[in-house]
């Protein structure tokens, strides 16, 4: 059957009167004048000449005809009742799309905003994804076609913006989207829109009070499980604190409880497929990032995931960005965007993961994922609730986030796209709180505060929203516990880790080469000596306050390996191993054996050894 473009009439009907045979006077089949045309008929429907239309989108065609011959009316059936209601577009104006709502194979209506890009080549895409959500098609060329025919020449006159990720859809986060709806004030004008469908993520089972009281009631007494929970609700309340992704890393033994614990904060969001694995790797963490975009990144056992990665993928989940890439035509594609709250689990923290791969843990990446040990009383658990021991008390928490799951974030969402006090104000509040008693407000554990801050704040806005169940001041409590566990972990110092990652770097050099690749400045000159310095990082000499030495640049910038070298040099002068020249440099010339050579100059003893 050819398609007569040029005169083709699409035109649907869902009128209500349409259905099973009756002495109704209307009649939607098109007549020959009327054709070629698309009709939708929502139920069965008799024509006036008994004629039989089952349910569906129908092509009415005219076939020509001759002198011999009348032109023939044909009747095609393409699918299953579908109607276009809106055309769909992101805020700048692009990915534009058609919100389509159909009935699957059981008879309901089902809604989904189809991307126009799915239309290109042969819509096999397309059609693959309408089959997957229960829409009944004709395979055959004809059916292809007419299919796609339909769908591009659908004009409706609405137009809805489409968000093609979850999380908050509006600016003034007044609608947050999710792939099976749109949440706030504002849902009713956005979609949803993305090429391949995630249904099993946020999904729901139970009723918000069964969630209470098997997940969030037995969580009070326990700090690592309420501040778990607590991650899994700050996702959508980053934005509104101005706070860039990040979240805490649980570190314990097998067995300890960690793995439930992040079990139960997926509970907020859906069930145990929306828990995923640190064993994905950079690019596969990107996609799962932008799926869990103002919500909650679950990413459990990090010796799963390649050490040489682990760097890279904390840095990048923190700035919130993909990696640039470039479409067939050569031209940029959209780089990914999120902001997640991310909850990791793993027998080893960041540090010792990243040294395995032979890295170092910088600060920036220290503060975007921090390090929380997972030892408590019992493992990682405090208060049993009357269970018998630490593992008796992980498996009900276990079960129970197989039971109820979905309800807690939604309802959640509800409130928080509808509360208009100053979370901000909260946040700093909350912030002070953490840091009493810690010398200096500022660097490294000014950040981790912020990071915790953001989730007792979220946690605390869930108990007054009537989420939790729990008292006041329960999530800040958790909060404290893990600002101190994170002290703890780092060595319960304060300044700036950066600085004291770096004078330890340049000790250790010594440490190991200062033997071995230095000599003495003041020793002879000759063969014999040369030949037993292989690989010069510099030399010694003896001073009236211990020894000096004296690094090559080359010895200097392989010393600090993985730290910016102009930072380096000017952290090692604020701790009092580096002098500088009279001239204001980092380096000096220096007069050794006849010639002049730029050396930095280095005081071990001036900086205390752990």
């Amino acid at each position: 059957m050819a398609l007569n473009e040029a005169a083709l009439d699409i035109a649907v009907t869902d009128d209500a009167s349409i259905g099973a045979p009756s002495a109704n006077s209307y009649n939607p089949i098109p007549t020959e004048n009327k054709r070629p045309k698309f009709v939708v008929l929502d139920d069965y429907y008799t024509a006036p000449d008994n004629t039989k239309y089952r349910p569906g989108v129908w092509y009415f065609g005219l076939k020509a005809g001759s002198d011999e011959k009348p032109a023939m009316l044909t009747s095609f059936w393409v699918c299953s009742p579908l109607h276009v209601d809106a055309v769909t577009h992101d805020e700048a104006d692009n990915n534009y799309g058609r919100l389509l709502r159909f009935t699957n194979g059981r008879g309901h209506w089902k809604q989904w905003a189809m991307p126009m890009e799915l239309l290109k080549s042969d819509g096999a895409d397309l059609r693959g994804t309408l089959l997957s959500m229960g829409m009944q098609l004709d395979q055959s060329s004809n059916g292809r076609q007419l299919l796609a025919k339909f769908l591009q020449n659908q004009s409706p006159t609405k137009f809805i913006q489409a968000t093609l990720q979850t999380g908050w859809a509006t600016s003034d986060c007044k609608a947050f989207a999710l792939p099976d709806c749109v949440i706030g004030p504002k849902a009713s004008n956005v979609t949803f829109q993305a090429q391949a469908l995630h249904a099993d993520e946020y999904t729901q089972r139970g009723t918000l009070e069964g969630w209470k009281q098997i997940i969030a009631a037995p969580a009070v007494g326990n700090p690592i499980l309420v501040l778990s929970l607590c991650a899994a609700f700050a996702g959508p309340v980053l934005a509104l604190a101005g706070v860039e992704s990040g979240g805490v890393h649980l570190i314990g033994d097998s067995s300890t409880g960690k793995t439930t614990a992040l079990q139960a904060a997926c509970s907020v969001w859906g069930g145990e497929s929306y828990r995923r694995s640190w064993r994905a790797t950079a690019n596969g963490l990107e996609g799962a990032a932008s799926l869990f975009n103002d919500s909650l990144l679950a990413l459990d056992e990090i010796s799963e995931c390649d050490p040489r990665d682990v760097g890279e993928v904390i840095y990048m989940l923190g700035n919130g960005r993909g990696k640039q890439r470039a479409s067939r035509t050569g031209t940029a594609r959209n780089v990914t965007r999120w902001r997640s709250s991310v909850l990791s689990t793993g027998e080893r923290s960041i540090a010792a993961s990243m040294m395995e791969a032979g890295q170092r843990v910088k600060a920036g990446q220290s503060v975007r994922l921090l390090d929380i040990p997972v030892q408590r009383t019992y493992g990682a658990w405090d208060d049993l609730h009357n269970y018998a021991n630490g593992p008796a008390f992980s498996d009900a928490i276990k079960r129970a986030a197989h039971q109820q799951y979905g309800t807690a974030g939604r309802a959640f969402l509800e409130k928080l796209a509808r509360d208009g006090s100053n979370l901000n104000a909260k946040f700093e509040a909350i912030k002070v709180q953490l840091l009493e008693g810690i010398a200096s407000g500022d660097g490294q554990p000014a950040r981790a505060a912020a990071r915790l801050a953001v989730l007792a704040l979220a946690g605390e806005l869930a108990t007054a929203y009537g989420i939790t169940g729990w008292e006041e001041g329960e999530a800040i409590k958790a909060a404290r516990v893990g600002f101190g566990a994170w002290m703890g972990q780092r060595g319960n110092v304060s300044g700036n880790m950066e600085q004291q990652q770096i004078v330890q770097a340049v000790l250790d050099f010594i440490d190991r080469h200062g033997d071995s690749r230095f000599s003495d400045v003041a020793g002879p000159y000759d063969d014999k000596q040369q030949s037993m310095v292989r690989d010069r990082a510099g030399w010694w000499e003896g001073t009236g306050d211990g020894v000096q030495y004296l690094f090559t640049s080359v010895g200097m910038r392989e010393a600090v390996t993985g730290f910016d070298f102009n930072r380096a040099l000017k952290c090692l002068e604020q701790a009092g191993l580096l002098t500088y020249g009279s001239d204001g440099k980092a380096s000096r010339t220096k007069r050794i054996h006849s010639r002049n050579v730029r050396v930095y100059v280095v005081t071990p003893n001036a900086c205390p050894r752990d």
